[in-house]
């Protein structure tokens, strides 16, 4: 079993086209779910009546362990959380739910005494806190207030996503124009060219590609991030998705003298995934494994069945892992936490010629987190790098 808590792993990159509906927005005539996690039966039994009284659907978790439990097969609207629970205390079921449920807000409830804990809990995510005895009158009021921020909040970022879009693509359109008209020039529709006029007209030309290339990632990236990615999920077998692809890259890696080997584990069972996306993902790792692995060099791509325990307190569940490692100089230690930063170039070994804004493997980690997966890399200079993806069996 593989304890995701105390394992770190791999990363990716490619393009995209999607819709997806945006997160959870509240519909005044759909209740609100609330979970309530509180070891102090009375007051969590008080809570959870005044709230089912008021309209709202509410579950109860004694423990810290079993709010993460629920968590983890519901999405809530609002999770009002003690600070102070055996199993798994408020600040570590906080921070299972900001990781994992990012449309949930997050109260927490304290004595006098916790009040620097729950300053610190404000820090990790949480939106409020209530001090206790909680005044029930306000209670529903605020919660409701609560979730009102939280769509306008929604509401406002869907706004800046549509006009980013927008504003990339009216960019796209005069550059993509523009390489025409060069290619016009190349061609000598417009007279004649000396050897000089060509070279530099084929350098605009490729300053031109890597500029549209880097459009494309953001427009994709603003899609994934602007909850517009509708995923048109199937039953599919995660192998045939790795073979698939590797058909793709046969001339390049037959080119260079790499070794491919294609490990696949017997007996794996079917998914539920968007096919298209995820052989996206896979294209990324082995069109970074091609570009960092050295003549004659090696590829492995390997899937098999783990158990993963994604977070402290967790249950272990069922994954198909698939990784693509490659014999490359590697990456950096100090230089793995900015994989998947969108702000950060990383440079794969000593080659200033091997860098990337890293914007696909930005895009690769938005595609597996739609589909409640997980993508980790791990790396030494000099020994390689693997890059790792892992899906739930459902």
């Amino acid at each position: 079993m593989i304890d995701f808590a105390l394992e770190s792993r791999y990363h990716p990159n490619q393009k995209i086209a999607f819709q997806r509906e945006p997160p959870h927005t509240v519909i005044m005539a759909d209740k609100i779910t609330v979970l309530i996690a509180d070891d102090e039966d009375g007051l969590r039994s008080t809570i959870a009546a005044w709230l089912n009284d008021e309209g709202f659907a509410v579950d109860e978790a004694p423990d810290g362990k079993e709010a993460i439990r629920k968590v983890q097969v519901k999405d809530f609207d609002i999770a009002l959380l003690d600070i102070k629970m055996p199993g798994a205390n408020g600040l570590e079921v906080l921070r299972y739910i900001r990781k994992n449920s990012g449309s949930t807000e997050v109260v927490m409830m304290t004595g006098m005494s916790d009040v620097t804990m729950a300053v610190e809990a404000m820090k990790l995510g949480a939106r409020e806190y209530l001090t206790k005895p909680l005044d029930m009158d306000q209670l529903v009021p605020q919660l409701r207030n609560l979730l009102q921020k939280r769509d306008a909040e929604d509401r406002i970022r869907r706004l800046q996503s549509e006009h980013t879009a927008r504003l990339l693509y009216d960019l796209h359109n005069p550059i993509a124009g523009l390489k025409q008209s060069i290619g016009y020039l190349l061609k000598g529709m417009a007279g004649p060219l000396g050897d000089h006029q060509k070279e530099l007209l084929g350098y605009m030309t490729n300053s031109i590609d890597k500029v549209v290339l880097l459009l494309n990632d953001m427009m994709d990236l603003t899609k994934l991030e602007g909850g517009r990615v509708r995923l048109n999920e199937g039953i599919g077998n995660l192998g045939d998705s790795l073979t698939k692809v590797i058909q793709e890259f046969q001339i390049p890696i037959k080119s260079n003298k790499i070794t491919l080997d294609q490990l696949i584990e017997p007996d794996l069972p079917p998914l539920e995934y968007d096919s298209e996306k995820i052989e996206q993902v896979i294209q990324n790792f082995l069109s970074n494994a091609v570009k960092y692995t050295p003549v004659q060099g090696a590829i492995v791509g390997q899937i098999r069945k783990v158990q993963l325990v994604m977070e402290e307190g967790q249950i272990p569940t069922d994954f198909l892992m698939l990784s693509v490692f490659n014999s490359g100089s590697g990456i950096p230690k100090n230089e793995i936490p900015l994989i998947f930063d969108r702000y950060r170039n990383v440079t794969a070994g000593k080659d200033n010629k091997q860098q990337t804004t890293g914007l696909g493997l930005i895009i690769c980690q938005r595609i597996i987190e739609a589909h409640n997966g997980k993508i980790w890399v791990e790396s030494e200079p000099g020994k390689g790098a693997t890059f790792y993806f892992a899906l739930p069996i459902r």
